[in-house]
């Protein structure tokens, strides 16, 4: 079920991972960028779930303001959204993978599990049954 789409991105809920996904389709930044993100959180609410799978192998580089955005907001709204697991494709362009790379090892600890792949089949095997979340000791 396609949820949104623009020129750079769409976001979809696959029934049989039960998890929204996100497909980046080329460069984009600001509005649309914060768009296609904040399409998938509110899909990811509605739906009820818990798993995001973001295929970013076609997408950009991603610039210093969406990154600051990402951080500021975008992480909690995700986990307030229902966000534990998020699979995460790497990009085929070396900038790009650098870009992403960056923007994730700036973000510190998450309040979700995020793991990276190169290969789609690998990210499904890793949401159809992911590691559990750690909790706390009672």
């Amino acid at each position: 079920m396609t949820h949104f789409q623009s020129k750079n991105g769409v976001v979809t809920w696959n029934d049989e991972l039960q998890s929204v996904v996100i497909k980046w389709k080329g460069f984009a930044y600001g509005q649309e960028f914060q768009t296609i993100l904040m399409k998938g959180a509110e899909l990811l609410k509605q739906m009820n779930g818990s798993k995001v799978l973001m295929d970013t192998r076609n997408g950009s580089a991603i610039k210093a303001e969406d990154k600051v955005w990402i951080g500021e907001f975008f992480i909690r709204r995700a986990f307030e959204s229902g966000l534990q697991y998020l699979a995460l494709l790497q990009p085929h362009s070396v900038v790009a993978k650098l870009s992403l790379n960056r923007t994730v090892e700036g973000l510190g600890t998450l309040p979700y599990r995020q793991e990276s792949f190169t290969e789609w089949d690998e990210a499904v095997r890793w949401l159809t049954n992911p590691s559990p979340l750690l909790s706390a000791i009672s």
